[in-house]
């Protein structure tokens, strides 16, 4: 049932995955209790389908919910508590309540280094994570090394994947922030024509970082003094 659940949420059926997600809850904490691993899970999905279909309260209730039990019963960097943290971080960071998605993020950052080392994809994301809520917050020296570390490793690890590519346009933006235009736009075109290229490879949440790509490249342009070539960006 989560399987096809997180099957339909991939694919942006939202309410499908909503309503298996909610009976797997109820069939694990009836039968497992609601300190079982599986029961947590099964928690944290449910929490993502409410967020994606714009329930913020509720998402956060659960996961803030789940992350209390999971730290007590499971331990602070366990793989599943850090995925919690790491989906409090998205929500937050969806939210534009940056300040909360750097805390989460960097929570779980710190814990995914620790635990799983520097070179697996769930680091690298989380990397990329708060990298994000730091660009958010206006702080383009501290996002860029953490966004240049993930593009880096990226490469290496997973070149075809589309998360280099949102590596690449994080960094891009990063330089923009501190006005390295020459050097920014190369990533960030890249980094968004990369994504588009393999969008078939992401999750339909996943693609507000292929609309957030096309707003740096607007955002550069019109910072840039090129009003010209943002409008053309605008009318894609």
């Amino acid at each position: 049932m989560e399987t096809l659940a997180s099957a339909y949420s991939s694919a942006g059926k939202f309410v499908e995955a909503q309503q298996l997600d909610e009976q797997a809850f109820e069939i694990s904490r009836r039968t497992q209790g609601k300190e079982d691993r599986t029961t947590l899970s099964a928690m944290t999905s449910l929490a993502f389908d409410y967020w994606s279909l714009g329930n913020f309260d509720s998402a956060l209730a659960l996961c803030h919910e789940a992350l209390e039990i999971q730290k007590r019963v499971l331990g602070p960097q366990d793989p599943d508590t850090l995925t919690t943290l790491s989906t409090l971080a998205l929500i937050y960071q969806r939210q534009k309540k940056y300040d909360l998605a750097q805390t989460y993020a960097s929570q779980a950052l710190e814990g995914q280094r620790h635990v799983l080392g520097q070179r697996l994809p769930t680091t690298l994301n989380a990397e990329a994570d708060l990298g994000l809520a730091y660009e958010s917050l206006g702080k383009f020296t501290q996002s860029e090394p953490l966004a240049h570390e993930a593009l880096t490793i990226d490469r290496e690890v997973q070149p075809r994947d589309w998360q280099g590519y949102r590596a690449e346009s994080l960094l891009g933006a990063s330089l923009a922030g501190q006005k390295k235009f020459a050097e920014a736009e190369p990533l960030l075109l890249e980094g968004y024509q990369g994504m588009l290229t393999r969008i078939h490879q992401m999750a339909v949440p996943d693609r507000y970082h292929l609309d957030l790509a096309r707003k740096w490249i607007i955002q550069l342009y019109q910072d840039w003094g090129k009003p010209e070539k943002a409008g053309e960006w605008k009318r894609k």
